[in-house]
């Protein structure tokens, strides 16, 4: 799963399908004590399946 911020959607997403070869689902974060994956901000969806 890739935790990413606003910002970063489109790469979180690039990337899964990239590694996947699958549609990934989105969701929200439920809490947000998770960092992006890409920059230091905070998480607002988790990319996976």
């Amino acid at each position: 799963m890739i935790f990413t911020c606003e910002e970063h959607i489109d790469i979180a997403i690039d990337e899964y399908v990239d590694e996947t070869e699958q549609a990934p689902d989105l969701a929200p974060v439920d809490n947000n004590e998770k960092q992006c994956s890409f920059c230091e901000k905070k998480a607002v969806y988790v990319v996976g399946n």
